[in-house]
């Protein structure tokens, strides 16, 4: 049976899931794990330490007992470019490396070292020839060169890249009404992503994540990362300082976050300002930054809409091996690489798997037994 490994990067460790039956209307978890990686071996999703990356890489294939090479995983960091486009509509064999020169000027980013993917979501007409409306994503090519190599050094192989954002939207479940808005807080970025059913809208990559917060207490308290990490997990947004250091790091903790929901509620009200006829209705929360005790009510009250956390693994059947396992802990982390392996997979995601070179808020989710495959989106 094919097989691909889902792999989550973050600064602390690498985390895992084989996938069996990817791209199919049953995709299923049949292992995963987690290891932990010395810092400054990952920074914003990508393995800037290529020597001790291939040993994690290789540490985390014999922790889980993968039996495919095969990776996958999502991008979203401080590189990635999104924008709404209208271009002329490409025909021929030659689509893809039409969209460079379609593109041209409209994304700050050297068209000779960038990633280009479009995704088209509605036939236009302007001044009577046929156009596309839709979201370009652009990263720079050589961002992806020393995770791409990492795998390769741990004797793996990339077998589809997707952009985060349209891998949530395909992962979780369709609003029945309305625009929703998916929030993944990561540790350096946030991703959002608006859509109305499975199709994203549009999407924003906001340049805070849960590290940001993490910095800010290490600051205030003068103690390690690790420290404030513990800190920030067990203070959350509860309240009830008393003693001055408390008070301090409590404060520069509530300043840190509020920032980050000033960017997600600027990039809602932005929408609905462009699109009065669909307000945001409804917002998901995903990644691992989203654990922060109280972020969800937080939200909730500065949107003004109900906010719940994703379900990450209603797509999935799961293997009983994995039922017992620590999978649930990290089920948020994940939720953007399982999100490449949902829905058929495209041309697009195996051009993207060459090596770049050539409501009520609720609590965190347990994962839950698979009810449906999404289908859908583009790699």
């Amino acid at each position: 049976m094919a097989a691909v490994v889902a792999l989550d990067l973050s600064r602390g460790g690498l985390r895992g899931v084989q996938v069996d039956a990817p791209y199919t209307a049953r995709p299923k978890i049949s292992r995963f794990a987690a290891v932990d990686v010395p810092d400054g071996t990952v920074f914003d999703g990508e393995i800037l330490d290529q020597r001790r990356g291939a040993d994690a890489l290789k540490r985390l294939w014999k922790a889980g007992g993968f039996t495919t090479k095969k990776v996958v995983f999502g991008i979203s960091n401080r590189k990635i470019v999104v924008r709404e486009v209208t271009l002329p509509t490409p025909t021929g064999p030659r689509r893809r490396s039409a969209l460079r020169f379609a593109v041209e000027g409209q994304v700050p980013i050297d068209l000779d070292d960038a990633i280009l993917d479009f995704l088209p979501l509605r036939d236009v007409t302007v001044k009577g020839e046929p156009h596309e409306e839709g979201l370009l994503v652009a990263t720079v090519r050589s961002s992806l060169e020393s995770t791409v190599t990492a795998m390769e050094r741990a004797g793996r192989y990339v077998d589809a890249i997707d952009f985060s954002g349209f891998a949530l939207r395909r992962l979780l479940p369709a609003p029945q009404r309305g625009a929703q808005a998916i929030i993944n807080v990561g540790a350096a970025t946030t991703t959002v992503v608006i859509s109305a059913g499975q199709a994203p809208q549009f999407a924003r990559i906001v340049a805070s994540g849960g590290d940001d917060a993490t910095r800010s207490i290490e600051r205030a308290l003068g103690i390690s990362f690790a420290e404030a990490e513990a800190d920030k997990k067990a203070r959350g947004l509860r309240g009830g300082a008393v003693s001055t250091r408390d008070v301090e790091a409590e404060t520069v903790l509530r300043e840190n976050v509020a920032g980050l929901i000033d960017s997600i509620r600027n990039t809602l009200n932005f929408w609905t300002h462009a699109h009065p006829e669909l307000p945001v209705s409804s917002a998901v929360l995903t990644g691992g930054g989203s654990r922060l005790n109280g972020l969800a009510a937080v939200l909730n009250r500065a949107l003004g809409v109900p906010v719940e956390y994703g379900d990450t693994m209603s797509a999935f059947a799961l293997s009983r091996s994995v039922r017992g396992a620590d999978l649930d802990r990290w089920a948020l982390e994940l939720a953007a690489p399982l999100g490449v392996t949902v829905g058929a997979k495209t041309p697009s995601a195996k051009a993207a798997s060459a090596k770049p070179a050539s409501a009520k808020p609720a609590k965190p989710p347990r994962a839950s037994r698979a009810q449906k495959a999404q289908k859908g989106g583009t790699r």
